[in-house]
C-alpha cells in the first residue's frame, strides 16, 4: 500500500514561522533586557558603603596613662604623630578655636607642661567610645595629673593602634565612611574634579558631557570626563573597563536605574567608598577613607582643603597624580581649588591659603608589617574562640592584647640581639605575657618575616635544655622530695636508658662533690638536677610539664631532667606563667575582643586559667630562681634591669643548638630562644646570646610598680649553711636565709663544718724559754 502524503496548508505553515519568529524576537529581548539589567538587580540594595567588604583589621592594647607613669610630654607627641594626629598651633586656629574645648577629633595642641588632645572616636573592649577630650599634665618625666572633658581622672586612654589588616585574594584597603562624617570641603573637591553638576542630574549630564568635550578641545587633549559620577559608580561596581559604544551604552541606562533607586546621598557614599586612588606595598588603595591614610596617615574627616583636592584630583590617573610624585599633583590641586572658588565652595582667603600649602604626603608603615606572626596567630585564635573561619574582606574589628610600646622594643631587641655576634643566620624568637590573666603583650616570631614568614613563637618546637631544670625542681618540691637546701651528688654518674648507659655531665665537665639544690640550680648543674629528676620519679616530672603548660610529648627518660625534648617558645611561656602566677597555668591569648561589621560584639568564652601547683610550691621554686639572677648564670641580667622582683633562667642545649633565656616578675613573663632553623650548633649559649636580647627588650619596657613576688601561707624561713644547707654553726665559711615549704625546715646543725681539733698542753721537755731558765737559774745559784 502506497502511504498517505500528509498534506500542510500553506498559510499554516506561514503563520507557524511568524509565530517562532516572534517567540524568538521575544526571547531575545528578554536576554537582552536581562543582560543589560542584570548586574543592577544583582547589587540591588548593595551600592552604599558596607563596611562588610572592608578588610577584617587587628588593633594593639589601648595605651592607659594614669598619674605617677614615667611618661614625657614629648613620647606623647610621638605617639600622637605616629597615630596621625596634628598639632594645632594656636597661630593658626581660628579665635574661636584657642580653647582646648574646641579641639576636633585627631588635632593636639601642646603647651610648655601639658598637652591637650581630642581623642577620636574609638572602639574599646568595653564598645564604642566618642570622640573625648584629654588633657595631660607633666612634671619632670612624669604623668602629674589627667582631665577628661574637664573633669579630673585617675585612667585615660588613647586610640589603640592599628597592627594589621587581613585583606580578600584583590588586597584591597577600603575604611567606609559616611558622609555625614566628612566637612564639606572634602565633598566639594571631589564634586568639583568629577561632577559639579552632580545634585541636579538625573545620572547623566548632557550639558557636562559637552562642557568637557569643549574644554578637551581647547586643552588639545583628555583635561575632562564627561561621565557622571553615577556612571562612574555603575562602570567600576557592576561592569567592566572595557571601550566600546556597547559598553557605554549599558552604563547610561544603569546610571538612570541607580539614581532613580538610590538617594544622591548614597549614591555619593557608594563613590567616595569605592573610587580607586593608587596602591602601595602590594595593596590596592580604593575609596577616601583608604586614600586619606594611605597617603596622608589621618582619617579623611581631618583632612585640610588643600589635601582634600590632592586626593581629588587623583581620581582621573591615580598613578600620575600622585602626592607623590610632587609637581602633577600640586597642579591638578590648584586647578580644582579654584574650580572650588569658582563654583562658590571656597572663599577668596581659603583659596589662597590652601594654594600656599605645600603638597606633603606623610605615608604610614604598611600596618600589616607591624605585628605580622602574631596577625597569624590571633587569626588562628579567631578561628578557634570566635569560629571566623574567614577574615579578609569581612570588616572584623579584632581588638588585641599586643602593646604596641612593648612590640616595638622587642622588635628593636631582637634585631639588635641578632646583630651583635654578626652571624646573619641566627634566628630568634620572643614572646611576652602577663601572667595574671594570660595576655600576649609582644610576640616576635622571627628576625625578618619578609624574609621569612615561619613563626617560630608557635611553630618552632626545640629543646629547652636547662631552661626546663625548673620543671624538675617543682616537681620535687611538689612531692616533698626535696627542698632548696637538701644536698645533691655532685658525682659522675652512669643511667641505663633505651638499653644504652648514659653518662650526663656538667657545662664544664666538672664535678663539685656534694652540692645544695638551690646551688645545682643556680649554676645550671646538670648531674644534680639528674639525680633530683631520678629521686623525684620520671613520671612525676613529665605528668607536671605537661600540666603546666607543655603540649607535646615528655619522654619519661632520665634525659629528660635537662631538657632533652621539644617544646615551642609559646609552651615554655605557658609553663613559666605557671610559676609567675603562684601555681595557675593562665590560658595564653591574643584577643581581648572581636566585633563584626555592625559592631556587634562576638561571644566567646573568656579565657580562664586553671591551678596545677600550689601556692607555695610556685613560689619556693621562686624564690631559688631569683638566686639565678643574683648569684647564678643569669646574673647578667641585673646589667639591664638593675632594681625589683626577678626571676630567671638560662637555657643551652648540645652544642649550643637552642639558646634560652625566660625571666619574670609578678607582671610579666618573657621567653626568647635563639638558634639556627636547621638545628646546626651555635657555639654559644643562653646567657651569651638570649639573655641580652631579653635584656634589651626589659630595659625598654617601663617597670615602675612591678609588685614583689608575694609570699603566700605554708612558708617557712631558715638560716642555713650555704654549702650543707642545714643549721649553720660558727665554723660554717657562709650561711644565707632560705626559704622552705612549712614541714622541710632543717633541724640538724651542719655536719661538714666541725670545730678545729683543740691543742694539747705544752709540756716542757727542756727545750724553749723555760728550760734556758732552769738551766740558768741552776748556774748562778748552783
Amino acid at each position: 500500500m502506497t502511504p498517505r502524503r500528509l498534506s500542510v496548508r500553506p498559510a499554516d505553515a506561514r503563520g507557524r514561522r511568524i509565530a517562532l519568529a516572534a517567540g524568538l524576537v521575544a526571547a531575545l529581548g528578554l536576554l537582552a533586557l536581562g543582560w543589560l539589567v542584570a548586574p543592577f538587580a544583582l547589587a540591588l540594595g548593595r551600592i552604599g558603603a558596607d563596611p562588610a567588604e572592608a578588610p577584617s583589621r587587628l588593633y594593639g592594647e589601648t595605651r592607659r596613662l594614669r598619674p605617677g607613669d614615667a611618661f614625657s610630654a614629648d613620647g606623647l607627641v610621638e605617639e600622637l604623630e605616629a597615630a596621625g594626629y596634628r598639632e594645632v598651633l594656636d597661630g593658626e586656629a581660628a579665635s574661636g578655636e584657642r580653647n582646648d574645648e574646641a579641639l576636633p577629633a585627631g588635632r593636639y595642641r601642646r603647651r610648655s607642661r601639658s598637652v591637650a588632645v581630642r581623642v577620636r572616636p574609638r572602639l574599646t573592649a568595653d564598645g564604642p567610645a566618642p570622640a573625648t577630650l584629654l588633657e595631660v599634665f607633666f612634671t619632670g618625666g612624669s604623668i602629674d595629673r589627667l582631665r577628661r572633658e574637664g573633669r579630673p581622672v585617675e585612667l585615660a586612654e588613647l586610640e589603640a593602634p592599628l597592627l594589621a589588616s587581613y585583606y580578600g585574594d584583590r588586597v584591597e584597603e577600603i575604611w567606609p565612611v559616611r558622609v555625614e562624617e566628612l566637612p564639606d570641603h572634602v565633598i566639594d573637591a571631589v564634586l568639583a574634579a568629577e561632577d559639579r553638576s552632580f545634585f541636579r542630574h538625573a545620572g547623566l549630564s548632557l550639558s557636562g558631557a559637552a562642557r568637557a568635550l569643549l574644554v578637551n578641545l581647547r586643552q588639545g587633549e583628555v583635561e575632562q570626563g564627561g561621565s557622571t559620577l553615577t556612571q562612574q559608580l555603575v562602570k567600576n561596581v557592576y561592569l567592566t573597563p572595557e571601550r566600546s559604544l556597547v559598553r557605554k551604552g549599558r552604563e547610561a541606562v544603569l546610571a538612570l536605574l541607580v539614581e532613580a533607586a538610590h538617594s544622591k546621598r548614597d549614591i555619593l557614599q557608594a563613590y567616595l567608598n569605592r573610587i580607586y586612588l593608587g596602591s602601595g606595598h602590594g595593596v590596592n588603595y580604593h575609596g577616601i577613607g583608604a586614600a586619606s591614610r594611605a597617603y596622608f596617615s589621618r582619617h579623611p574627616a581631618e583632612l585640610t582643603v588643600a589635601e582634600a583636592a590632592v586626593l581629588a584630583g587623583m581620581i582621573r590617573s591615580p598613578a600620575n597624580l600622585s602626592p607623590l610624585r610632587g609637581a602633577p599633583s600640586r597642579e591638578r590641586r590648584d586647578t580644582i581649588l579654584r574650580r572650588m572658588h569658582e563654583e562658590g565652595w571656597l572663599g577668596a582667603e581659603e583659596l589662597a591659603a590652601a594654594l600656599a600649602e605645600p603638597v606633603a604626603p606623610r605615608p604610614g608603615e604598611p600596618p600589616r608589617r607591624l605585628a605580622p606572626h602574631l596577625a597569624r596567630a590571633a587569626a588562628e585564635e579567631a578561628r578557634e574562640r570566635f569560629g571566623l573561619r574567614r577574615l579578609g574582606g569581612r570588616g572584623y574589628r579584632l581588638l588585641s592584647t599586643l602593646s604596641a610600646g612593648e612590640q616595638a622594643a622587642a622588635r628593636r631587641a631582637v634585631q639588635q640581639g641578632l646583630s651583635a655576634p654578626g652571624r646573619d643566620a641566627l634566628e630568634a624568637a620572643l614572646v611576652s605575657v602577663d601572667p595574671r590573666t594570660g595576655a600576649v603583650t609582644a610576640y616576635v616570631g622571627g628576625r625578618d618575616f619578609a624574609a621569612s614568614e615561619f613563626d617560630r613563637v608557635r611553630q618552632a618546637r626545640r629543646q629547652p635544655g636547662s631552661a626546663f631544670k625548673p620543671v624538675v625542681l617543682a616537681a620535687a618540691l611538689a612531692s616533698r622530695t626535696a627542698s632548696p637546701a637538701s644536698r645533691l651528688a655532685d658525682e659522675p654518674l652512669a643511667l641505663e636508658a633505651g638499653g644504652r648507659t648514659w653518662r650526663p655531665a656538667n657545662h664544664d665537665g666538672r664535678f663539685r662533690g656534694p652540692v645544695t639544690v638551690r646551688t645545682a640550680l643556680e649554676q645550671s648543674l646538670n648531674v644534680p638536677v639528674v639525680r633530683l629528676a631520678q629521686q623525684t620519679g620520671l613520671a612525676s616530672v613529665s605528668d607536671l610539664a605537661r600540666r603546666m603548660g607543655v603540649a607535646g610529648d615528655v619522654p619519661e627518660m632520665p634525659s629528660v631532667a635537662l631538657g632533652a625534648f621539644e617544646v615551642s617558645p609559646w609552651e615554655l611561656a605557658r609553663v613559666y606563667a605557671t610559676l609567675a602566677g603562684a601555681g595557675v597555668r593562665p590560658e595564653l591569648h591574643t584577643l581581648e575582643a572581636v566585633y563584626d561589621a555592625s559592631g556587634r560584639a562576638l561571644e566567646a568564652d573568656p579565657p580562664a586559667g586553671e591551678r596545677v601547683l600550689d601556692p607555695p610550691v610556685a613560689y619556693v621554686t621562686t624564690a631559688v630562681l631569683q638566686g639565678v639572677v643574683d648569684r647564678g648564670t643569669g646574673r647578667a641580667a641585673r646589667r639591664w634591669v638593675d632594681d625589683g622582683a626577678l626571676a630567671a633562667k638560662t637555657g643551652t642545649s648540645n652544642d649550643g643548638r637552642d639558646l634560652w633565656f625566660a625571666a619574670y616578675d609578678p607582671a610579666r613573663v618573657t621567653v626568647v630562644w635563639v638558634g639556627h632553623d636547621d638545628f646546626s650548633p651555635t657555639g654559644l649559649t643562653g646567657a651569651a646570646a638570649a639573655l641580652p636580647i631579653w635584656g634589651r627588650f626589659a630595659a625598654a619596657v617601663p617597670r615602675a610598680g612591678v609588685p614583689p613576688f608575694r609570699e603566700p601561707p605554708g612558708v617557712a624561713h631558715e638560716r642555713v649553711c650555704t654549702v650543707s644547707g642545714r643549721l649553720p654553726v660558727r665554723w660554717c665559711p657562709a650561711a644565707r636565709d632560705e626559704v622552705f615549704l612549712e614541714g622541710q625546715v632543717p633541724t640538724e646543725p651542719c655536719d661538714l663544718h666541725r670545730a678545729p681539733p683543740r691543742a694539747e698542753p705544752r709540756r716542757d721537755d727542756g727545750e724553749g724559754f723555760g728550760g734556758w731558765a732552769k738551766r740558768m737559774l741552776r748556774r748562778i745559784f748552783g
